[in-house]
């Protein structure tokens, strides 16, 4: 029998501390246990009510890269993020879908979600391949989630317009939308894809679709050196809840995706808008050019400077005064042929 110390039986009191520590942790390791396993069941509920739906559009679903039979594979990216890749279809590269669950692993990130509160999503990437849709930057959902991917994204920051008026398409109150050419938007929002957008309205957060997709927006003081190269994309952002009726929701939103998928591989703009389409896509890349080509001036200036003063540092510290004449001599050739006139030579035949 271990037999405890009388001076530590008799102040407890001193390793409050140390109590509090070990209370922390232990609920911590407790929470992290709990959260992974909810987060996982979630995720493996999901893939098992949409695999059979996924491998009627898809040759192979849940291809890993890694295993010899990869098909219904769901990989873990993090405890609270997995992942499915689609690939086998007409006119499609892949669809990356992505499962991204509330941190319920991490004591803290729940904490801060009671403040702030998070869905778990799913959100489906379809590449397409090149020349597959007309000319079509289109985003729509959710106010909030809107405005944030037109902040952030170049393509919807440089093409797309908001459009006013939504009630005249059926959309919800709580839904915005964003569009290049103004046709798009009704042959977009048929009946069918209307009628989807009004009965789950609280699971669909964002739809976007582009054939000019570049990634996010540049920081402050970044510049690109040449025309960022493009993609044809359809990205869609669902919530997840956790419902008796979340086999039927999950099931609709895939057939929405996919339905908006065939809709816009088989739409064609009319001629002008078409025109206006390739007019802003020219007028951009005009734009950019003259961009890049101000910044490489402004930075063979800069360079020009900073040689000018290196010569001019190197001449002051020269100690041999034949040595400095003839530096000053070349530095002086240099500043006359800088001032001189530019003359354009003419060839005459």
């Amino acid at each position: 029998m271990i037999s405890i110390p009388t001076h530590f039986r008799s102040n407890w009191s001193s390793y409050q501390v140390e109590a509090i520590a070990l209370f922390i942790i232990f609920l911590y390791t407790v929470n992290y246990f709990i959260g992974k396993q909810r987060n996982q069941s979630l995720a493996y509920r999901w893939f098992d009510e949409n695999i059979e739906l996924l491998r009627d559009q898809f040759a192979l679903v849940g291809d890993d890269g890694i295993s010899e039979n990869p098909d219904g594979t769901l990989i873990k990216e993090t405890d609270s993020s997995y992942l499915v890749w689609c690939s086998g279809r007409v006119g499609v590269s892949g669809m990356l879908s992505q499962m991204k669950l509330v941190k319920r692993q991490d004591v803290i990130g729940m904490v801060y979600n009671w403040f702030r509160p998070k869905t778990d999503r799913v959100i489906h990437k379809i590449d397409l391949d090149k020349n597959e849709i007309d000319p079509v930057v289109f985003v729509m959902g959710n106010k909030k989630s809107v405005a944030k991917a037109v902040k952030d994204y170049t393509d919807l920051s440089t093409y797309a317009i908001e459009r006013k008026g939504l009630e005249r398409f059926g959309l919800p109150a709580s839904f915005a939308l964003h569009a290049e050419i103004a046709e798009t938007i009704s042959a977009i929002l048929d009946p069918f894809v209307v009628q989807h957008l009004q009965k789950y309205e609280k699971y669909i957060d964002l739809i976007h679709i582009t054939d000019q997709f570049c990634g996010v927006k540049l920081q402050e003081g970044e510049t690109y050196t040449r025309l960022p190269d493009t993609s044809e994309n359809m990205f869609f952002t669902f919530n997840v809840i956790d419902s008796a009726d979340s086999l039927d929701v999950n099931r609709a939103l895939l057939n929405l995706t996919f339905y908006l998928l065939d809709k816009l591989r088989r739409y064609r703009l009319s001629r002008e808008g078409k025109g206006k389409a390739e007019k802003k896509r020219q007028s951009f890349a005009d734009s950019f050019l003259k961009v890049t080509h101000q910044q490489r001036q402004e930075a063979m200036q800069a360079r020009r400077e900073e040689q000018a003063r290196e010569r001019k540092q190197r001449l002051i510290e020269e100690e041999d005064p034949e040595k400095q004449r003839r530096l000053q001599k070349l530095e002086d050739k240099r500043e006359l042929r800088a001032k001189a006139p530019k003359m354009k030579q003419l060839r005459l035949k």
